[in-house]
């Protein structure tokens, strides 16, 4: 888990990734944000992926993301890094979740 004070970081564009920005409904948890998005992106019903908990510990990334925001306005660049069902998966404060993965070649 990485924590990154550039918001920015990961929204590089890279044409050999498939990137999809989901953004949270405002009663959304950052945690299930990273299942829904993760299945748009995959194309797959966000039940049929792995458990969270296998790759971090959704009650964390609540806390840090959920929390960070609540504290002030200045930490909305907080965001948290990790690999979830094959994705590069970044939460940010600010409400957005992007996921990425690499373009199959076929």
């Amino acid at each position: 888990m990485t924590n990154h004070s550039d918001p920015q970081s990961i929204d590089d564009v890279d044409t050999d990734r498939e990137t999809l920005v989901y953004t949270r409904e405002p009663d959304e948890s950052p945690s299930n944000s990273v299942i829904e998005a993760v299945g748009k992106l995959r194309g797959t019903d966000p039940t049929k992926l792995p458990s969270l908990y296998e790759s971090i510990d959704p009650d964390a990334i609540d806390d840090l993301i959920d929390g960070q925001a609540e504290r002030s306005l200045a930490s909305t660049d907080v965001c948290v890094t990790f690999q979830f069902a094959g994705c590069e998966v970044a939460v940010y404060a600010d409400r957005r979740t992007i996921v990425s993965r690499p373009i199959s070649h076929r």
